[in-house]
């Protein structure tokens, strides 16, 4: 399979999944949903392992750690200051509170497994 039948293969199978799971929300069937996301997953798969020659090299893979890195910063950085203001305006907004401080655990628990996986791959790739 070329690079172009893939990508309509890829079109297709995401325009059918996206047309059963609205219709099993609306009809509010968690099983259809989980079966046609699992199915769908693994038609692409099946699908990718088919294609012949390169569908990804090193700039993807660079383009992807870079826009991977900045969403990181961003999210984590919009959950800490999100949290700190609905944790500050306490007294304004006591509903919302509680959701302060799971965006501020949030942004932790972030942090750490990021620290974790840093650590994990310094120490596999030498650094």
């Amino acid at each position: 399979m070329k690079l172009k039948q893939f990508q309509i293969f890829l079109f297709l199978i995401v325009m059918f999944m996206g047309a059963v799971l609205s219709f099993a929300f609306s009809i509010s069937n968690p099983v259809l949903a989980a079966g046609v996301f699992f199915a769908g997953a693994a038609a692409i798969y099946l699908c990718k392992s088919r294609v012949k020659g390169v569908v990804e090299d090193e700039r993807v893979h660079q383009v992807g750690q870079k826009a991977s890195y900045v969403t990181l910063r961003i999210v984590t950085l919009g959950l800490a200051i999100g949290g700190a203001v609905l944790i500050a305006t306490r007294d304004l907004y006591p509903g919302y509170t509680d959701l302060g401080f799971v965006m501020a655990y949030a942004s932790c628990g972030v942090l750490v497994l990021y620290s974790l996986f840093y650590r994990h791959y310094n120490k596999e790739y030498g650094g």
